[in-house]
């Protein structure tokens, strides 16, 4: 399943990619931060962004797939991913 998960944003190395960082929200401890290309990117606002990504359900647990190169994995929360 594809699916926007809710990320914060951040400026990437490059013009064609973006900074984005999971959870979104400052208060929750980060659990990755990688680089991805602008096209798979929502902007909501100057730091706060949609990425598309793919979902993966295993064991009662969602995790995202995110479009990084290394095709980096985490752990979501529902209400942070919009169909």
């Amino acid at each position: 399943m594809t699916a926007w998960l809710r990320r914060r944003l951040d400026s990437g190395m490059f013009s064609d990619e973006v900074a984005v960082t999971y959870p979104a929200a400052s208060q929750n401890e980060w659990q990755k931060s990688v680089f991805v290309p602008s096209a798979c990117v929502r902007r909501e606002s100057e730091h706060q962004a949609e990425v598309k990504v793919s979902v993966v359900v295993k064991d009662g647990k969602r995790y995202a797939v995110l479009p990084s190169p290394r095709r980096d994995i985490v752990t979501v929360e529902g209400a942070d991913l919009k169909q």
